[in-house]
C-alpha cells in the first residue's frame, strides 16, 4: 500500500540551529539517550571487558596460551551490557552516534565464523561533540574516531544507491562494543542497526539514504543449526549447548572426537531480530541558503507491516525531518539457514593474519586432540584436507526495486516481501 505521510507536530518542538549541518539528529534525544544508557558511575571502556590479560586476541589466543585458559569470550565485547551477566551480548543497549565519515572500505579479510553474511565494510567516523566520548583506542592512546563495521551481505549499497565514502555525514545507532580481536581493543560500532548518510550533490542539493539492518550475532553459537534463526525461540539462548564461539568450538571438536558421521566441524551463530525504539532525523539541503531561495523536498521510502516511517518538510530551516518507530506488530522476515564452506587453507590465512604468524589450522586442532589425550586424531573425518569446516552464509539481502529512487514522494507500507524494517532517500534542495 502506497500512503503519503506527513508527520504531525510532537509533543515538544526543537529549534533548529542556524548553522545545522546536512544530517543530525533531530533535538538533544540522541544525546539524552546515550546518557541514559550509562551505567551509574560508569568512567569510560574497559579493557577487561575482552579479557583479564589484555594483551590477548580472540581465538589467536587458543593457539598460544591453550583452550584451557581462554579469556577472550566475545569477539566484541560489549561496553555496556545487556541485562544478563553471564551472556552480555544479549539485549545490549543501542547507541547514537552522528558525525563525518573520515575513510570507507571493504575488509579483505574477516573471521568468517562469526560474519554469516561475510566480508564487512568497515568505516572511521570522526563523531560530532555531543558523541565524542564513544572513541575509544586503548587506555594509552588518543581516542579521535569511532569505527562502524556492517557486513556486506546485510547492506544493500548497490540496490540502495549508496556507496559510503569520505567527508559524508552520517548518523548510527547500534551496540557499542570493544574489539576483541587485537590489542588494543578499540571501541566500535559494530554492528550498527541504524545507517544513515548524506553528501551534497551540488551546492544547492543534499541527497541521504538510511535503513535499518534486520539481523546481527547474537555471538552464541550451538550445534543445531535449526535453532539459528528460530526468532521466536527465546529458549535456545538457554540452552547449556549455546556457548561463545571459543567454546563452542570446542564442542565441535569434542562432537569430531567421538561421532564417526561427523564429517565437517562446524558450530552455528544464533542470530537476533533488530529492533529499534523511535529514530528521528534531520536532512537538510546544504548551507547557504540562496536569497529567495525555497525547499524542494522528495522522499521515499518502504517499510514492513509494523514500521511507521513519517517525514515533513520544515521550510523555515531547509531541512526534512524523518520519524520512524516500531510496533509490537513487527515480525521479521524469516531467515532460512544456509552454509558453506570454509577451506581450510582460507581458515588458516585469516588466522595467520590474525597472528601475525603463519599457522595450519587443521594441523593445530589435530595437535590440540593430541594433548587433550584423543588417540590419532589425524584420522577423524572432520580433520580430513577434504572435509573443510562449514561456516554459517546466508546470502545477500535484497530491497524492492527502485531502492535508489527519492521519487515519487511516498511511503510504502507493508512491504513484506523484503527483509529490512525499513529503507529509503531522501533529497532536500533550494529552487
Amino acid at each position: 500500500m502506497l500512503v503519503l505521510a506527513l508527520m504531525a507536530c510532537s509533543e515538544q518542538e526543537f529549534t533548529i540551529p542556524a548553522d545545522r549541518s546536512i544530517l543530525a539528529w533531530y533535538g538533544p534525544g540522541a544525546e539524552d539517550r546515550n546518557r541514559a544508557l550509562l551505567p551509574r558511575g560508569f568512567n569510560g571502556p574497559d579493557v577487561h571487558s575482552c579479557a583479564a590479560d589484555p594483551t590477548r586476541a580472540y581465538l589467536a589466543e587458543l593457539f598460544v596460551a591453550g583452550q584451557g585458559d581462554a579469556q577472550v569470550q566475545w569477539h566484541w565485547a560489549p561496553i555496556v551490557s545487556g541485562p544478563r551477566a553471564a551472556k552480555p551480548t544479549l539485549d545490549q543497549p543501542e547507541f547514537s552516534v552522528a558525525g563525518n565519515v573520515e575513510d570507507a572500505s571493504d575488509s579483505l579479510d574477516d573471521m568468517l565464523a562469526d560474519h554469516p553474511f561475510g566480508f564487512d565494510v568497515v568505516a572511521d567516523v570522526t563523531p560530532d561533540a555531543a558523541f565524542a566520548s564513544l572513541p575509544f583506542n586503548g587506555p594509552l592512546l588518543t581516542p579521535r574516531a569511532i569505527h562502524p563495521e556492517v557486513e556486506m551481505r546485510l547492506f544493500p549499497r548497490a540496490a540502495l544507491g549508496w556507496t559510503p565514502q569520505a567527508n559524508d555525514r552520517v548518523l548510527m545507532r547500534g551496540v557499542w562494543v570493544l574489539d576483541c580481536g587485537h590489542p588494543p581493543y578499540g571501541a566500535e560500532i559494530h554492528p550498527p542497526t541504524l545507517l544513515g548518510y548524506a553528501r551534497p550533490s551540488d551546492d544547492r542539493t543534499t541527497i541521504a539514504a538510511a535503513l535499518v539492518v534486520p539481523y546481527r550475532s547474537s555471538l552464541l553459537f550451538n550445534q543445531d543449526a535449526a535453532i539459528a534463526a528460530d526468532f521466536g525461540n527465546q529458549a535456545r539462548f538457554d540452552d547449556p549447548a549455546s556457548k561463545p564461539f571459543s567454546l563452542a568450538l570446542g564442542d565441535a571438536l569434542l562432537r569430531a572426537a567421538i561421532d564417526p558421521n561427523y564429517t565437517h566441524l562446524s558450530t552455528h551463530a544464533l542470530m537476533i531480530a533488530n529492533r529499534f525504539d523511535t529514530l528521528d532525523w534531520l536532512v537538510c539541503a546544504p548551507l547557504p541558503r540562496p536569497v529567495g531561495a525555497t525547499l524542494d523536498a522528495r522522499w521515499r521510502f518502504t517499510a514492513r507491516t509494523g514500521v511507521a516511517v513519517t517525514a515533513r518538510s520544515l521550510e523555515t530551516s531547509g531541512c526534512v525531518r524523518v520519524t520512524a518507530t516500531m510496533s509490537a506488530a513487527y515480525v521479521p522476515m524469516p531467515l532460512a539457514y544456509a552454509d558453506a564452506e570454509w577451506s581450510w587453507t582460507d581458515l588458516s590465512t585469516s588466522a595467520s593474519n590474525q597472528l601475525g604468524q603463519s599457522i595450519d589450522i587443521r594441523l593445530a586442532l589435530i595437535q590440540k586432540l593430541k594433548e587433550n589425550g584423543v588417540p590419532n586424531p589425524e584420522s577423524l573425518p572432520a580433520l580430513q584436507p577434504g572435509n573443510h569446516p562449514r561456516i554459517d552464509a546466508y546470502p545477500a539481502l535484497s530491497p524492492r526495486a527502485g531502492a535508489d529512487a527519492d521519487s515519487p514522494t511516498g511511503i510504502v507500507s507493508d512491504a513484506n516481501d523484503q527483509p529490512f524494517p525499513f529503507y529509503g532517500r531522501v533529497r532536500a534542495a533550494w529552487k
